[in-house]
């Protein structure tokens, strides 16, 4: 019985290329989707050093916001790693945000796209990455988590 709902659970994520996550622990909004390149089930294999590409779609922010931050948090068996997004990636209106522009208002739907070839430190550990946009008052706009398995 439990074989049979695990498949029927799968099954959307890999007809149509999804990749399954997480709400993250502290809550806030998911997206309707999130497609990562290569990944279709979790963990999903990071190589560090290679690009990174993930899209999200279906996000919908619950405040009106002039400016959009995206974060990335990665952890190890809890703890913070201290990976910092570079300030490149660090305004999502100016890179990642399609569908949309800033400011946005409140209800207003739009895509993202994280593209980046993270070179980490740590290689053979699987990770929980948190991948989060936060209005300029502070609000998630939305946020997920996935476990990552990063590789040399």
């Amino acid at each position: 019985m439990y074989k049979f709902l695990l498949i029927v659970a799968l099954l959307p994520a890999v007809a149509f290329g999804q990749t399954p996550f997480r709400p993250c622990i502290g809550g806030g909004p998911t997206p309707a989707s999130v497609n990562i390149e290569g990944c279709t089930a979790l963990p999903c294999r990071v190589v560090s050093g290679s690009p990174l590409v993930a899209h999200a779609t279906g996000i919908v922010t619950p405040v009106a916001t002039p400016t959009v931050e995206a974060h990335i948090v990665a952890r190890l068996l809890g703890l913070d790693v201290g990976f910092v997004i570079p300030d490149e990636l660090a305004d999502a209106c100016t890179v990642g945000i399609t569908g949309a522009s800033c400011p946005l208002s409140a209800g207003t739907e739009f895509d993202y796209t994280l593209n980046y070839a993270m070179t980490l430190p740590l290689t053979g550990i699987t990770a929980q990455v948190e991948v989060g946009l936060t209005a300029a008052d502070g609000t998630t706009i939305t946020c997920i988590e996935i476990d990552a398995q990063i590789v040399a």
